[in-house]
């Protein structure tokens, strides 16, 4: 049992803030004395470790430690929330930034964890900062090479936030040379698809016609729209034959490749444009 140097009040061993006045506890005699370090680290320590903007930092890590005992709680922060992937790069939170650029390729996800690290990033970085300390103070060293160790471990990675965009480009070029390709296949077969369908439905109505009507020899156009044949106009078709015994229909989409043909009795035959033509 120690003493708050604020306050005077009693501090529990392990407790990096005092319940009283909530100021950061000193290091013990023994650590001071130059013996090895305790496991938990102090505020200084944790200062240290965190650098730049360090008193806003340690201001929300007193939510997270209560009766020496590590512990989740709501906070927020706002570059976590809005630029999260490129904050967890400046922070060294590199596992954690893999896993938002990755999850932000996911529709709506990306959206859902912006939310999450905005509530769960002050936590985060104390965890972080947590394991690394102790980590270092469980190294041998002297207090120096610990100091220069808890430097060189926090702090901010100036290069990796100017490199992120760099690589954020790569790997979005990747995505799009296999997407792309893949959505312009999708495309042209949705295209052809309806020129088949369509050309389809217009052979049939027509053996409809002829086999409802003994007598006819002959169909037009207008006679497949009156027996409900819906056009498209993005599909070419033209009757080639409207007699009964060659019946033939031709149809293509204005941007497939793909031209259908039917004979009398409806059967498709399809002839492909070659890609540069």
């Amino acid at each position: 049992m120690s003493t708050c140097k604020e306050c005077s009040g009693e501090v529990s061993q392990g407790e990096i803030f005092c319940r009283q006045c909530g100021a950061g506890t000193a290091s013990t005699p023994d650590s001071a004395a130059g013996t090895a370090p305790a496991a938990d680290s102090n505020e200084e320590e944790l200062a240290l470790f965190v650098g730049k903007n360090s008193d806003k930092y340690l201001h929300k890590f007193r939510s997270f430690n209560r009766n020496g005992a590590d512990s989740f709680a709501l906070t927020w922060h706002w570059p976590a929330f809005l630029v999260g992937f490129w904050w967890l790069l400046y922070r060294k939170l590199y596992l954690w930034a893999v896993l938002d650029l990755v999850l932000g390729f996911i529709p709506y996800l990306g959206i859902i964890m912006m939310f999450v690290f905005g509530l769960t990033g002050n936590y985060l970085y104390y965890s972080h900062a947590r394991k690394k300390l102790q980590e270092i103070n469980a190294a041998p060293g002297s207090d120096t090479i610990r100091t220069a160790s808890i430097a060189r471990a926090g702090g901010v990675n100036n290069v990796a936030v100017v490199l992120a965009p760099i690589l954020v480009i790569f790997i979005a070029g990747i995505l799009a040379a296999i997407a792309i390709p893949q959505f312009s296949s999708y495309r042209l077969k949705a295209w052809n698809m309806k020129a088949k369908q369509e050309i389809q439905d217009a052979c049939t109505r027509g053996a409809t016609l002829f086999n409802s009507r003994p007598e006819k020899m002959e169909v037009n156009p207008d006679d497949l729209l009156y027996a409900g044949l819906v056009r498209s106009p993005e599909v070419e078709m033209m009757l080639l034959d409207g007699r009964r015994e060659s019946f033939s229909i031709s149809a293509k989409h204005i941007k497939g490749r793909t031209t259908y043909y039917t004979d009398p009795a409806c059967a498709l035959r399809e002839e492909r444009q070659a890609p540069d033509q």
